[in-house]
């Protein structure tokens, strides 16, 4: 018997909730000159480059991105 997983956000809500984060990222720290994204291996790392990719759109300034 197989399993459904559950969705808790479909694409658009995921993708609102990665602008609204990377927006208040930026907020948060009044631009981003002191900013470095650090995403956690596996999971985190693609969510740190999605983070950085949302802020270099509207920001148009690189966030560098380390592994840990």
């Amino acid at each position: 018997m197989s399993v459904e997983k559950a969705q808790i956000m479909d694409e658009t809500a995921m993708n609102r909730a990665l602008s609204r984060i990377a927006h208040e990222i930026v907020e948060k720290n009044k631009g981003v000159a002191d900013v470095v994204l650090i995403g956690i291996r596996r999971r985190g790392v693609p969510l740190a480059h999605q983070l950085a990719d949302r802020i270099r759109e509207f920001e148009r300034q690189d966030v560098p991105v380390g592994i840990l």
